[in-house]
């Protein structure tokens, strides 16, 4: 009985497994280069690495990101119909046409954007030349994605850290640090979309094909995906630029460096999740198998395996920013809490608007993110005058809050494929095992200092392990 009751989350869990390790290097690295980054650069150069880096965000989330998922959404389909060569040589012309349009429309732009956001020329050209191997990378990994090829992914990965490190220690002491970064992460996205394009070049052909018929399918698809993509970057990134454009570049550098140490950390575990599945959902979908029980599993499961990583943050920020930041980003601990939850909200919200995509339907999620952002947004004009670190994560928390509520109200052509009592007990245990671990472990250690560390891996243990034990009672 319990086999035919965890094959979900045994399929699950073993997919997971499979992409971990490439996970648990970025992890790994992020904490070794972000503070390195805070403690080798001052409040201003940071500040206009974070700038130029959320602008690279910006010109993918425009280009390359709807194009990559709208491959992961069709990829089974046009296989099945074996017209998978046409299908990514449409993909591939499309891409092309849509980078070079936006590039235009940045350069365009280019004047205000340097003046305003304390950029050099420099920085701001190489931004937009990384954006061809960012985009390329997307689109490929959404093929190895499809393909299960965890090991090739996970080899990149690691290729991409060592080469990413040994780049910025090479020209450090030659050209700019914010300079020097960027280019790094460009040569090494590059060498690693050329390994990837070499390992599987006889399964990915481009030939001078561009099929009108696909291309209306993927734009009909995509377009509000733009649109609720391009929304979503202005709630999480706006305060930033708010700050920066007031000259408030410490205040920059301590939000975003919140913000990267938080989501380095929680969104490569909490992203697996939509990584693993949304091609599993797809496939499944394409052969018209239910779903429901699967959904609403990986959500199950997401909860467990996620929470305990969440309130690290809430309960020990003070800990890891005293470790890993100097003492001018202390107040990124009080950040820290609020970036979790908005994370593990964010990804949770991909997992429920998986509906959309497999009816169609994105328009639909655009529509109500449109609503909810805008008001947002007339919020976060407000730190022209107050530039509040608090008040800007709260913005963002509780708009993150909204949507998700939004968008669970909201059923449209059959999309109920979630059982949610299933899912709100399992929260509920959850949440009581995290408490009675944290205050017990606040019990036994309460007269011992220094042992940040040592206390979260307890605690993290602890809950694991409790986790485990009444797996039957928090998964079934």
């Amino acid at each position: 009985m319990e086999k035919r009751i965890f094959y979900n989350y045994t399929s699950i869990l073993k997919n997971l497994v499979q992409y971990l390790p490439s996970r648990g290097l970025i992890i790994l690295n992020s904490f070794f280069i972000v503070p390195f980054f805070t403690y080798a650069l001052n409040h201003k150069e940071v500040s206009i690495y974070l700038i130029a880096i959320q602008l690279l965000n910006l010109f993918c989330t425009a280009s390359f990101d709807w194009i990559s998922k709208a491959v992961l959404r069709f990829y089974e389909k046009y296989r099945i119909q074996d017209k998978l060569d046409i299908f990514l040589s449409t993909v591939f012309w499309l891409s092309t046409i849509v980078y070079v349009l936006t590039a235009v429309i940045f350069i365009i732009f280019k004047d205000p954007i340097t003046t305003k956001y304390a950029l050099t020329n420099l920085i701001f050209g190489l931004t937009i030349l990384l954006v061809i191997p960012c985009g390329i990378r997307q689109c490929l990994y959404q093929v190895l994605r499809l393909k299960n090829r965890y090991n090739l992914y996970t080899a990149s990965i690691i290729f991409y850290q060592l080469l990413f490190i040994a780049g910025f220690a090479g020209l450090v002491n030659l050209i700019p640090n914010a300079s020097a970064i960027i280019i790094s992460m460009g040569l090494g996205i590059l060498a690693i979309d050329l390994y990837i394009i070499r390992t599987i070049h006889e399964k990915f052909p481009i030939k001078k094909v561009f099929d009108v018929e696909i291309l209306k399918e993927i734009l009909q698809y995509s377009m509000p995906l733009i649109i609720t993509n391009l929304l979503y970057y202005a709630t999480l990134y706006m305060p930033n630029f708010i700050f920066q454009a007031s000259g408030a570049y410490l205040k920059t550098s301590i939000f975003g460096i919140a913000f990267i140490l938080v989501s380095n950390t929680i969104q490569p575990l909490a992203g697996l999740f939509t990584f693993v599945n949304y091609p599993v959902v797809f496939k499944e979908w394409e052969h018209k198998n239910n779903i429901k029980r699967y959904l609403t599993n990986s959500i199950q499961l997401y909860f467990c395996l996620l929470m305990p990583i969440i309130l690290v943050f809430c309960f020990y920020a003070k800990d890891i920013v005293s470790i890993f930041l100097p003492e001018e980003y202390a107040f990124s601990a009080i950040l820290m809490p609020y970036f979790a939850f908005k994370l593990f909200l964010h990804e949770l919200l991909k997992l429920i608007t998986i509906k959309y995509h497999l009816h169609q339907t994105t328009y639909v999620e655009t529509a109500v993110s449109f609503v909810i952002v805008c008001m947002s947004v007339l919020f976060f004009l407000q730190l022209f005058n107050n530039p509040s670190l608090i008040y800007a994560v709260l913005i963002v928390l509780i708009t993150e809050i909204v949507l998700l509520a939004a968008n669970i109200c909201i059923n449209v052509k059959e999309t109920k494929f979630l059982a949610y009592s299933r899912i709100f007990r399992t929260i509920a245990l959850v949440l009581l095992i995290n408490f009675m671990a944290y205050f017990g472990i606040e019990l036994i250690f309460n007269n011992y200092q220094f042992m940040g560390i040592f206390k979260i891996l307890v605690f993290v243990i602890l809950n694991y392990a409790m986790s485990w034990r009444f797996r039957k009672q928090i998964l079934n």
